[in-house]
């Protein structure tokens, strides 16, 4: 009879505590996460500012990241996850801008690329499974039932009368790819390469009231959210759709996904009639390492 008791604890603890224990670990692990990410953002702005202030990118930070969850002693194994870093290169992270500026009256065609992306999947077994990305600036979290961006890229928008006058700075990860797996931390080595901001005259004459177009291209894998946030950017600044810019998808028809490991799209936004733009460009090596 003492026994039947015993066992009868023990399945309720097993089936009722632990799980719920679980979700409380695993939640709170991706909590963490989500600061530790927000912390190596502020780092990398900082260190631009820092650049843009003393003129020099000779700055470099370091940034742990939790991997796994705790688990629970004797009952439950802690949760695994993975750290990835794509660098400038991979096809799953690009961004592209292009535009026409003008210098004493003479064309010049401007056609960057950047891109590259540091990336957490944490194959949750309690809590619901994510991941969490660090692209172009932004912070990006992807589960089964949808995508968010948490942190916003140095993306502004004015317009002013006809004319737009647009601000951006790309943030280009350069280094070897890497890839972590665990339950401990991992560490992340920042250093600034390079940094650079300049404002371009994009209006060909003021006779001619003639402006150019701006090109933003991502390619990524975290669409739903990179298209929500260029959506709502777009029309919290006063732009009309089809007036003022298009912004499209591709491959067509235009599928939303949630999981952040389908296959990368295309988004294009195009910005009509801009007569300015400040491009600052951040060019930023990642080392990832077991901490």
């Amino acid at each position: 009879m003492a026994l039947l008791v015993f066992l009868t604890f023990l399945t309720l603890f097993t089936n009722s505590y632990i799980p719920i224990w679980m979700v409380d670990n695993e939640r709170g692990h991706m909590n963490e996460v989500m600061d530790q990410f927000g912390n190596l953002k502020g780092k990398v702005d900082m260190m631009s500012i820092g650049s843009e202030i003393t003129g020099t990118s000779d700055l470099n930070m370091y940034q742990s990241i939790a991997l796994g969850a705790p688990g629970i002693p004797v009952f439950a194994s802690p949760t695994a996850g993975l750290l990835t870093y794509s660098p400038y290169g991979a096809k799953n992270s690009t961004m592209g801008l292009d535009f026409t500026y003008y210098v004493g009256g003479k064309e010049i065609k401007m056609n960057d690329t950047g891109g590259g992306k540091l990336q957490l999947y944490m194959p949750d077994r309690y809590y619901v499974q994510q991941w969490v990305g660090y692209e172009n600036g932004a912070i990006l979290i992807g589960q089964q039932d949808g995508q968010a961006m948490k942190a916003y890229p140095s993306l502004s928008i004015t317009k002013t009368g006809g004319q737009i006058q647009l601000s951006w700075t790309q943030v280009d990860l350069t280094g070897s790819n890497a890839s972590i797996a665990g339950t401990g931390n991992a560490g992340v080595n920042l250093d600034l390469i390079y940094y650079n901001s300049q404002t371009y005259n994009t209006t060909k004459s003021v006779a001619s009231s003639s402006y150019s177009w701006v090109n933003f291209t991502f390619t990524t894998q975290f669409g739903n959210a990179w298209w929500s946030y260029l959506t709502n950017i777009t029309k919290s600044s006063g732009l009309v759709i089809n007036t003022d810019y298009t912004l499209t998808w591709s491959p067509l028809p235009m599928k939303l996904q949630n999981q952040p490991n389908s296959n990368p799209v295309k988004i294009t936004l195009t910005v009509k009639s801009v007569s300015s733009i400040v491009y600052g460009k951040a060019t930023m090596q990642m080392s990832v390492q077991v901490s």
